[in-house]
């Protein structure tokens, strides 16, 4: 199904939940998120909460992502307050250490990306 849908628009976005190790199905092994994106071939955003944490788990989250030849394309932060001294080095930090941009900062509450349309096809090339 997905690849139909695929073959129909120029621009496809799959939604996964509960991060890279969350488990779709425990039968026959086992079916894992990053079964699925391996699977398909696809690039990744990680969303990540802006706040305390953060740097540690979307660090660790990244590198797992590399460590198994997962592509990567950038971050998006959920639930960021701009202004928050806090949540702004988060982002600052999580950028330096994985080395992946921030594509996009939803606000608490918010239900839009603000992002570049150029960025946001970017996002779509291989």
């Amino acid at each position: 199904m997905f690849l139909e849908v695929c073959g129909k628009y120029d621009y496809v976005t799959m939604e996964g939940s509960g991060g890279i190790l969350c488990p779709l199905s425990m039968e026959g092994g086992g079916l894992w998120l990053e079964d699925v994106a391996r699977e398909l071939g696809l690039s990744s955003l990680v969303v990540a909460e802006a706040g305390l944490g953060t740097i540690n788990s979307l660090t660790l989250t990244v590198e797992y992502m590399r460590a198994k030849n997962l592509p990567v394309k950038g971050i998006v932060f959920n639930r960021f307050h701009p202004g928050d001294v806090m949540e702004e080095d988060n982002l600052r930090m999580c950028q330096e250490r994985t080395g992946l941009p921030v594509v996009a900062c939803v606000a608490k509450g918010g239900g839009e990306l603000s992002i570049d349309i150029q960025a946001l096809t970017a996002l779509y090339e291989d």
